[in-house]
């Protein structure tokens, strides 16, 4: 067996994905950079990325999985998370997105990040690699695969914390949401990655025209 596949160093990656998560570097560029690290790692260890998920699929599977995805994603942020927020009496916070309504350049300037860091970064470190990861340390059944949903979910809703305590679950939510999905979609990243997408487009989108503002 490869160090790479060895158990400790499995965790040892999952620990230190933990940590740069919060270093002190632009969100868009850390994601970026753990996005790169993790497909190396898994390049080195498999001699490909499929085993992130980004191996060939029926693009009829992609689209239907992706589609799914999306419109979930899109009912989770229009009817559950202002639920949430009324719970909480806590406001939905806009506010890391900066002052989008009616302001093309920056729109289309999170519309890049969104599409590169969030859709394709995002669901390379948190379902591709850490899924992935997780699976491999905990093994899969009938209690260990929710627990590896339910540990990703966790990671990638601490990950949103700038968005707030609103942010946190709403996302904890649709990162649980997505996990699910990877395990039972054949691993099929490409469905993640083009669901993430038209889900940020639509948020930018909505912010774009002051329907969140």
């Amino acid at each position: 067996m490869s160090n790479l596949a060895s158990q400790p160093v499995r965790l040892l990656t999952v620990v230190a994905l933990l940590i740069t998560l919060f270093a002190p570097v632009g969100i868009p560029y850390r994601i970026l950079l753990l996005a790169a690290a993790a497909a190396g790692l898994i390049y080195a260890e498999t001699g490909g990325l499929t085993a992130l998920g980004l191996g060939r699929h029926r693009w009829r599977d992609t689209a239907g999985w992706a589609a799914l995805l999306a419109i979930g994603s899109i009912l989770i942020g229009e009817f559950l998370q202002p639920a949430i927020a009324q719970l909480l009496g806590t406001p939905i916070d806009y506010s890391a997105y900066g002052a989008l309504a009616g302001n093309a350049d920056a729109a289309m300037r999170l519309l890049v990040f969104a599409l590169t860091s969030a859709a394709i970064g995002e669901e390379i470190v948190f379902r591709g690699f850490l899924v992935r990861q997780l699976t491999k340390l905990l093994g899969e059944g009938a209690w260990r695969s929710p627990l590896v949903v339910a540990i990703s979910a966790l990671i990638f809703g601490a990950a949103h914390a700038p968005q707030g305590a609103v942010g946190v679950i709403t996302t904890g939510i649709v990162g649980a949401v997505y996990a699910v999905a990877y395990l039972h979609n054949g691993r099929n990243l490409w469905a993640l990655m083009l669901a993430h997408a038209c889900t940020d487009s639509y948020g930018i989108a909505m912010l774009y025209f002051g329907r969140y503002a």
